[in-house]
């Protein structure tokens, strides 16, 4: 099995960088790098959770994604689910945790496992 054909999605990575405008330094969310062929499963699910003036849906999802591909936690990552196949989805937001990297063995059996496992979080207020 080669990952690369397991990757149904394509995601945009989005990074807090510091701006300066003349004498202000400000953050801003800029697109790092788009187009990155990648796969959201699902890892767990929460029931909503009501209080009086908002619900609120909260869902841990995982995504696998080549292991050169630069991804930091708290990066944001839109993600368009299908795009590789041709659907147009809408798209997902989600945060990134922490990359979990898996290295490809040495004279690896199957080649083109290398990959990294990343856990995304999305939350979601309704008023």
């Amino acid at each position: 099995m080669n990952w690369n054909d397991w990757y149904t999605d394509l995601m945009e990575i989005r990074r807090t960088e510091t701006v300066k405008d003349g004498n202000l330094t400000r953050k801003e969310r800029k697109v790092v790098r788009s187009g990155v062929p990648c796969r959201v499963y699902r890892s767990q699910d929460k029931a909503p959770t009501m209080t009086q003036t908002a619900a609120n849906v909260q869902k841990t999802d995982k995504l696998a994604c080549d292991i050169d591909v630069d991804i930091k936690p708290l990066d944001e990552l839109v993600i368009h689910r299908g795009a590789r196949l041709g659907h147009t989805v809408q798209e997902t937001r989600y945060f990134a945790g922490d990359p979990d990297l898996y290295y490809e063995p040495f004279g690896a059996v199957l080649p083109g496992l290398a990959h990294q496992e990343i856990t995304l979080l999305s939350q979601e207020r309704a008023k």
